[in-house]
């Protein structure tokens, strides 16, 4: 009995990770887009480079929105944070710290 119960629980495990290796391909995917996307808006907007350290999706029901939060670069202390429609990827809002000015 236990021997099947061990089998049942590495079944389900599998399944599991399959089935969710899926969806974050599709996530991942995602990721990068929003990232590119907002390499570009960071280097346009204020003539910065930048390197993504954490993701969040905010609930699908609410919105189809990633956030992205990570640093300037050559510079972990200066924090950088974007909103990007992954629908569009179209940057809905970008922070960096005030000492960086947009460039005009």
């Amino acid at each position: 009995m236990k021997k099947s119960g061990l089998l049942f629980i590495l079944m389900i495990c599998a399944i599991s990770f399959t089935l969710g290796g899926c969806m974050s391909n599709e996530k991942k995917e995602i990721i990068q887009k929003a990232q590119v996307a907002s390499q570009a808006y960071f280097k346009e907007k204020y003539g910065i480079d930048v390197e993504f350290t954490d993701h969040k999706f905010i609930p699908a029901d609410l919105s189809h929105t990633v956030s992205l939060t990570g640093y300037v670069k050559g510079n972990k202390d200066q924090e950088i944070f974007t909103m990007v429609d992954y629908d569009t990827y179209e940057v809905k809002t970008g922070s960096v710290p005030d000492e960086i000015k947009p460039l005009q």
